[in-house]
């Protein structure tokens, strides 16, 4: 049986005891829309609230979609309302990646589930993320926290809305604020070291790892690339220094430190050895074979670790009347070198190996590497004890001598007019 009208029809199925109501697609000529209920009332009252939105979207009072359409919306909007913004972050953070997919360090994972633990005091935590507000935000921003973790843990919010409304579980981000704002960092204050202080915190170090003090300052190497560097990463006959790891912790953030991954894909790179580290580049190595690390362990012979290294640092540091001195101030002192001695914005930025995106990679990539060789010397010559060679010593004698035949001559002429008897008054 079917029931028709001006809009639309109801029709009874006999074999599935239902009624089908339908009407014509108005925004596809030809095509229809039905729906199935169990009674006709029911149907009719169904096929009533369509013709009132089909009549508003007609009159420009609405839009009009397919009911499939508004259903998707309505299970994702209680999707929305069931999802607890606690579990979403979480499941953000344990599941984070880098832009390319590969997984972060532990080290930094680490970092993110400390940002997490300062995100979830937020007031806001237990409700649902499609109804948290500017205003939410806004208040737990007003909140006592040290400036640092506040911007991480700022961008990581911001991060997590941006994914939620990049996937459609919210339409919007709340996270419309400006980011808050750091004071400047103490560490950037701290002034970069002389070469008399450089040689005395060498000095001052055990003879086993003191080079390490140039690899920072001259290599701008941060110290777990200092640790992970193993004889088969110098090639000393085509002076080059190749820099492929880091150390640090296996899974988890924790065991015994190990070859991993450098912090960015710029910091791996093919650095130039300057002329004047390679007599303490080859008495570092002595014989020993690739394998073997650059700077040993004591007591293991294999990796000696970051904060063991840091520490003996440290106290060469405090010695040499430095201790506000960091390990990571040797690369500012490179970079300052460098640009005392003439180095371009993007000689120290591939010097530095520094990752600006794509633009740094650029940067680095068009460098000329004739210029990083002799600005990598000029940097050495800086920094390196100056000690004086048998040429030195040659060069200065004959001008020396030049000058006393000088005098001499000087002498004889005046002889030559006064008489030795006769000096002049």
């Amino acid at each position: 049986m079917r029931t028709k009208n001006s809009w639309g029809s109801v029709i009874y199925d006999k074999k599935r005891h239902s009624y089908r109501a339908r009407y014509q697609n108005p925004h596809k000529p030809g095509a229809q829309v039905q729906r199935v209920f169990a009674d006709r009332l029911t149907a009719q009252g169904w096929l009533a609230q369509e013709k009132q939105l089909v009549e508003a979207d007609k009159a420009g009072l609405g839009t009009w979609t397919h009911p499939s359409e508004r259903e998707a919306e309505r299970r994702a909007e209680n999707e929305r309302n069931n999802i607890v913004f606690r579990d979403y972050a979480t499941e953000y953070v344990e599941n984070w990646r880098r832009r390319d997919g590969r997984p972060f360090e532990e080290s930094t994972k680490r970092k993110h589930r400390e940002y997490l633990a300062h995100l979830l005091k937020a007031d806001f935590v237990g409700k649902s993320i499609g109804s948290i507000t500017e205003t939410d935000i806004h208040r737990w921003l007003e909140k006592p926290m040290e400036p640092h973790p506040r911007l991480r843990t700022f961008q990581l919010l911001k991060s997590i809305m941006g994914k939620a409304e990049r996937t459609g579980i919210i339409g919007r981000s709340p996270v419309t604020m400006s980011a808050p704002k750091l004071p400047k960092s103490r560490q950037a204050q701290i002034p970069v070291a002389t070469p008399q202080e450089l040689e005395a915190i060498y000095h001052g170090m055990p003879e086993y790892c003191r080079i390490a003090v140039y690899m920072g300052a001259c290599f701008d190497l941060r110290i777990n690339e200092v640790c992970a560097l193993q004889v088969r990463d110098f090639d000393l006959e085509r002076k080059l220094l190749h820099v492929r790891h880091s150390v640090g912790k296996g899974e988890g953030d924790r065991g015994f430190r190990r070859l991993k991954a450098t912090k960015t894909l710029s910091s791996t790179a093919d650095l130039n050895i300057p002329d004047g580290m390679m007599p303490m580049i080859r008495q570092q190595i002595g014989d020993r074979d690739g394998d073997r690390m650059f700077i040993e362990s004591p007591q293991t012979g294999g990796i000696l670790s970051d904060p063991a290294l840091r520490r003996l640092f440290n106290r060469a540091a405090k010695d040499a009347g430095r201790s506000d001195l960091h390990f990571h101030t040797l690369r500012a002192t490179a970079i300052d070198a460098a640009m005392h001695q003439g180095a371009t914005l993007r000689e120290t930025m591939a010097l530095g190996r520094h990752d600006d995106e794509k633009t740094s990679v650029e940067r680095y990539q068009r460098a000329s590497s004739e210029r990083l060789r002799e600005l990598s010397n000029q940097v050495a010559g800086f920094l390196l004890p100056q000690r004086r060679t048998r040429e030195d010593v040659e060069r200065d004698i004959a001008e020396a001598r030049k000058r006393l035949a000088q005098l001499e001559a000087e002498l004889a002429e005046f002889t030559g007019k006064d008489g030795p008897e006769n000096p002049r008054r």
